[in-house]
Parts: structure tokens; C-alpha cells; sequence
């Protein structure tokens, strides 16, 4: 997501997104407030991971989607569903190795 939007926002204002999204998802659920903490304010995207690393399976899982979640949505105020959907479309695309879903309808 940093290669996409770094292009358009500048590394600050994809520092300062990210920031927010942490900010957020402490600030909504308490239970993350701690990892919160641990995690430095910067994109530093290690230390981010040298914190989930220490979590339960179902915490990091949790922290994850309710953090993306957060960047995605915080975005799309900033510059609309729309191109919030095609600059991180590469991001969101399965990658090739993935199992594609079935459809169902008959």
C-alpha cells in the first residue's frame, strides 16, 4: 500500500494515514490499545510486525483486519471510494497462487 500511495499522498501523508489508523483502532477497541503502545507512530512496518509476531494467532488476525480496515476506510474519506478502489487494487487482488473462489449461482 506504500508503493501505491506513496505516488499520490507523499511519504508523510501516508505515515500520517497510518498513524491515524493506529490511533483509531486503539482508540475503538481497547484490547489493542496495548499492541497500540508497542508499536512506534512511524511506518515502521517491522517493528509492526516484531508486535503481532508476539500476539495470539487470533489477536494478530484481529489487530490486522481491524487496522487495514481502518487505513482503507480513512482513505476513501480523503479521496473517495473510487480511487481509493483503483489505486490499491493490486493490493486487494488475490495473487496467483490463490485457490479462486467458486460461484455458486446456478
Amino acid at each position: 500500500m506504500d508503493a501505491a500511495l506513496t505516488p499520490i499522498l507523499g511519504q508523510q501523508g501516508v505515515a500520517a494515514l497510518y498513524r491515524r489508523s493506529l490511533h483509531l483502532c486503539a482508540a475503538n477497541h481497547p484490547r489493542l490499545a496495548g499492541t497500540y503502545d508497542s508499536v512506534q507512530a512511524s511506518l515502521d512496518l517491522t517493528a509492526l510486525k516484531s508486535v503481532l509476531v508476539e500476539q495470539s494467532a487470533a489477536d494478530a488476525l484481529f489487530f490486522g483486519e481491524v487496522l487495514l480496515s481502518t487505513f482503507y476506510q480513512l482513505l476513501t474519506t480523503l479521496i473517495g471510494p473510487s480511487l481509493t478502489a483503483r489505486l490499491l487494487r493490486g493490493v486487494w487482488e488475490p495473487s496467483l497462487s490463490d485457490t479462486p473462489s467458486q460461484e455458486t449461482s446456478p
